[in-house]
């Protein structure tokens, strides 16, 4: 979809009404095309032109509400807004129901239709960005276990992919959760040994008893509560790679003894006496700068050339914003399974929260972020308050930052301010509540609501569940009975 010049199609059976609205839009630097009648419409829609319907509701042959029926139904990649009659609440929430993006009461206030065309177009043109990034997510921006479509990635990928048959030891720094560990992996499965282990190792989380036994392994008796031999993560990982996760917080009496292995590939468990030689490529990461520690006397600078013959820094998350869609949308489908009902889709203000966001936590903060969101997600699409607040400052809810999603059994119910909406609301959950008896609980699954949200619409509507008790039932054409 064009970024500078999107297209709009309008459709009217009234030429007077028609030439208002394309005077309105093209004044506002849009390209509009108009037509009288929704079967030409659709023949102009079917093209893939068209960013946008602007579509009158009462027209002869078709209805907008029909119009937009076949648009969604031939998955037509457009935004819908249509043109209701003012003040009729029951149309607005037909027409939510049916899948438009939005509506607006004629006459039209040029303010306010300016303000929803480019609100849906920012939707749209996010929506098929994010459907876009979903069916190149598998391949396109894959790297062994790693996503990303970062040109500063894509030359490290080009960095593993030269060095990773070589076998040189790599040092690989960044901040913490920025995904050092995924990048070991990916050196070690572009190595000729990818066959042999993967061991890695934490050793900043050991004491330097620990982290010599860990690293050596140790002969039975060495210690109290050695009753038996242990291999070393070195003789572990022979033939393979060992991962020396922060390294950087090995002490100096350790780095001396890890030296002495890199120099000669020879070790002797601890409490031991037999030379054990091993073939281990070595890839350390470190969230310090170790020139910094160098300079302080703290890491041994020859360690840090011997570790450091080739050097990946990886960039932390702020800097690589456009891998936030995609990485938001890998971590939501490995959790969509996960979740009742399923959780399959992030929101256009959601996603802007997390584009805004400066992400101290890297990578893992936005692991966490999009679980925090599932889990208090109402109904199946992530929302920005189902984000975390540290992510998503709460914040009013009024203009650009109201949502017009669609009102189904497949998602949340929009929260906007209008007088308009509200009355839809009021008669939406009545309608609820008139269908279900009272039920708070099958209100709530019918709408995608949680039970809490529901409860506080219905105060916030002065809406008493119990006189809705003996109700008789009205027929939802989307019943979830």
């Amino acid at each position: 979809m064009s970024r500078m010049n999107p297209r709009i199609l309008v459709v009217d059976d009234t030429p007077l009404t028609r030439e208002s609205l394309a005077q309105i839009l093209q004044a506002d630097g849009l390209e509009v095309e108009t037509v009288a009648e929704p079967r030409a419409a659709l023949e102009r829609l079917r093209s893939g032109q068209f960013q946008l319907l602007l579509t009158d509701h009462r027209m002869p042959v078709m209805s907008g509400i029909e119009l937009l029926g076949v648009v969604r139904a031939e998955k037509i990649p457009c935004g819908v807004i249509i043109l209701t009659g003012h003040g009729d609440p029951q149309l607005a929430l037909e027409c939510m129901k049916a899948g438009a993006d939005d509506f607006v009461a004629k006459p039209c206030d040029p303010g306010r239709l300016i303000h929803l065309v480019h609100r849906t177009l920012d939707q749209r043109r996010m929506i098929d960005e994010l459907e876009q990034l979903r069916n190149q997510l598998r391949v396109d921006y894959r790297f062994h276990s790693i996503l990303s479509k970062s040109p500063k990635m894509k030359r490290i990928f080009d960095l593993i992919r030269q060095v990773g048959p070589l076998g040189s030891t790599v040092l690989i720094g960044g901040e913490t959760g920025t995904g050092k560990e995924l990048i070991a992996q990916a050196i070690h499965a572009s190595d000729t040994r990818r066959s042999g282990a993967f061991v890695p190792l934490n050793c900043a989380a050991l004491n330097d008893s620990l982290l010599e036994s860990e690293l050596f392994g140790h002969e039975k008796g060495a210690f109290s509560g050695a009753d038996r031999r242990k291999k070393g993560r070195f003789e572990l990982a022979d033939g393979g790679t060992l991962f020396l996760d922060e390294v950087g917080d090995v002490s100096p009496a350790m780095q001396a003894k890890l030296l002495r292995v890199l120099q000669s590939g020879t070790f002797e468990r601890v409490g031991g006496t037999e030379t054990i030689k091993v073939d281990v490529r070595i890839v350390a990461a470190t969230n310090k700068r170790l020139e910094d520690e160098m300079k302080a006397g703290r890491f041994r600078s020859d360690l840090y050339y011997r570790l450091a013959v080739v050097l990946i820094q990886v960039p932390p998350l702020r800097d690589r914003v456009e891998d936030i869609p995609l990485l938001a949308l890998h971590f939501l489908e490995k959790l969509t399974a996960k979740s009742t009902p399923p959780v399959t889709e992030i929101d256009s203000g959601a996603m802007q929260a997390l584009l805004e966001h400066s992400w101290p936590g890297h990578v893992r903060e936005l692991e966490n972020a999009i679980k925090a969101a599932v889990a208090m997600a109402d109904g199946t699409v992530i929302h920005r308050d189902a984000l975390p607040a540290s992510v998503a400052p709460r914040q009013g809810k009024t203009g650009a930052n109201s949502s017009s999603n669609l009102i189904d059994i497949e998602r949340p119910l929009p929260d906007l301010t209008s007088d308009l909406v509200a009355q839809v609301e009021r008669a939406y959950f009545t309608r609820l509540l008139v269908h279900y008896k009272g039920n708070v609980a099958r209100c709530a699954f019918h709408s995608g609501l949680s039970r809490r949200s529901v409860t506080q619409k219905l105060q916030k509507y002065g809406l008493d569940r119990t006189r809705f008790k003996e109700s008789s039932g009205l027929d939802f054409a989307a019943s979830s009975d």
